[in-house]
């Protein structure tokens, strides 16, 4: 039994006397998070695939310890890699105290010959690593599925640690901060066709709504593309995954017949930043629903969806129709590269309802470039009226904007702390008296330090070192006064508008 003191289907657990390499795959966040996403089946699976390489398990939080791995309590320290999925900036404080409590020198420069090799990779560093440099002895940018296994190959082939690291540096897409690199490549498969996917899953055996259960439920996770074909201006996934690539139904079919056999579910969750722009996404959807099988899918496009889809994904046990207006302004959304108008918004939350959907989430950003407190007030407009419309419940989830490396609005200012509150209130008062509303908002303060992390350079180092001594958001704040690096300004300081960014040494393929 796992550390996690439940059931799990289709861990592994290898005898390390038959193996070379030991790999801890870290997830520096909770297990429900971890779990959620296909990275870590993903790498789990494909590592564990080789017959040379044990690899077990790390979370931060929710396990008996973060240090010690899920399937046998292997120390942290016992891998020759420890490789972390860095998905959300804020979790870098997570990673540097799990790789402190498993007694792993924080600073890569510290690291003696007997240390674990620190990997880090996921959509954070791949737009951005240096903030994060001082503590780690290689990144992966971009798709790191495309280099996993060479970086094992230098691991079995290299005597030393030293070794090890200089040859990763030699491997394209593979960022070595110490080995002065002018240029990286970010990683890109041209054809998700012939990319592997796990299809043998591992399930927790818990109870529906337990605090372990991945956030799709008892789900096989099926990636069906990555990238965007709309790169929005604000958009991370847009800009660094360009282009959409999709796998073909055949693929997808096989791969969905394979993971019910092998995994045990009975709900398929569809991976894809851009879903709706799939070609058959209807005939998928229908051809998993006729076999019996719950369907659940993330946002979609709102001119990317008709009536059959909607009435498919009811079908399927989908509670709830989500879609992304990003500002209820069609001319601040146009501005943004959002492309939708009102009508097909109000259009398509219309056939949701017909189609037999209970409840509505609503993504929407405040802070976004050219923004006017009027334009803020339409977020409030357009929910009254759909609503109104619709007889849904609607939940409105709204996110300051949050300049991203990469992005077309990368050297733009984020409004200061106070100002993304009053829009916040602005649009909290507005729906207040709105029945069948529920309101969600990001803390303005985090936003804040999520743009430092995504904008910034290598001096944040000693802020985040100081951050994750201290915790919460209190420790940002002294980590700023004692380190003397502007956390809570640098994303609206501009100064940083012009000239070199930390960044631009990371090209696309």
């Amino acid at each position: 039994m796992p550390t996690t003191g439940v059931k799990e289907f289709n861990s592994i657990l290898k005898d390390t006397r038959n193996v070379d390499v030991l790999f801890g795959y870290a997830y520096p966040s909770t297990y429900r998070a971890g779990m959620t996403g296909l990275a870590t089946h993903l790498f789990y699976s494909i590592l564990n695939g080789r017959e040379d390489t044990s690899c077990e398990r790390y979370f931060r939080y929710d396990v008996a310890s973060p240090c010690h791995s899920v399937e046998s309590g292997r120390p942290l320290k016992e891998n020759h890699i420890v490789g972390f999925s860095l998905t959300y900036e804020e979790d870098i404080l997570n990673l540097i105290q799990m790789l402190d409590s498993g007694n792993i020198p924080i600073m890569a420069q510290q690291r003696s010959e007997t240390d674990p090799i620190v990997l880090v990779g996921g959509p954070v560093p791949s737009a951005n690593p240096e903030p994060y440099a001082d503590f780690v002895d290689a990144f992966v940018i971009g798709e790191g599925d495309l280099v996993i296994s060479q970086i094992v190959n230098a691991a079995v082939s290299l005597s030393s640690r030293s070794e090890i690291i200089k040859g990763l540096a030699e491997i394209e897409g593979v960022y070595v901060p110490a080995a002065g690199q002018d240029e990286v490549r970010r990683l890109r498969i041209s054809q998700l066709d012939s990319l592997y996917h796990p299809t043998a899953q591992i399930i927790p055996d818990v109870p529906e709504g337990s605090t372990l259960e991945p956030v799709f439920g008892r789900s096989l996770l099926v990636e069906t593309t990555r990238g965007c074909s709309y790169s929005c201006k604000f958009c991370l996934v847009g800009h660094i995954c360009r282009p959409k690539r999709s796998r073909s139904l055949e693929r997808l079919k096989d791969i969905i017949s394979r993971g019910v056999q092998e995994t045990p579910v009975h709900k398929i969750a569809l991976i894809a930043s851009s879903l709706g722009d799939i070609d058959g996404l209807g005939d998928l959807a229908s051809w998993i629903v006729d076999r019996g099988l719950g369907l659940s899918v993330p946002s979609l496009r709102a001119d990317s969806v008709s009536g059959e889809l909607l009435s498919i994904l009811v079908r399927g046990a989908q509670k709830t129709f989500t879609i992304a207006p990003e500002t209820g302004s069609q001319k601040l959304r146009r501005s943004a590269g959002k492309t939708l108008s009102d009508d097909e918004i109000e259009n398509t939350v219309q056939m949701a309802a017909k189609a037999g959907f209970a409840a509505l989430k609503l993504y929407f950003m405040i802070g976004l470039p050219g923004e006017t407190d009027e334009d803020v007030k339409t977020i409030v407009t357009m929910v009254e009226r759909l609503v109104k419309m619709s007889g849904m419940r609607v939940t409105v989830s709204l996110n300051p904007f949050i300049p991203k490396a990469h992005t077309d609005w990368e050297r733009e200012a984020q409004p200061s702390i106070e100002n993304m509150r009053a829009k916040i209130r602005i649009v909290e008062r507005g729906l207040r008296s709105t029945k069948r509303v529920e309101f969600e908002a990001l803390d303005p303060r985090s936003a804040r330090i999520q743009a430092a992390l995504s904008i910034g350079d290598r001096s944040l180092g000693k802020a985040i070192l100081l951050a994750a001594r201290y915790g919460g958001y209190g420790g940002w704040r002294r980590a700023e006064r004692e380190s003397g690096v502007p956390i809570l300004s640098m994303a609206s300081d501009t100064r940083r508008i012009d000239g070199h960014l930390p960044w631009d040494f990371i090209k696309n393929q």
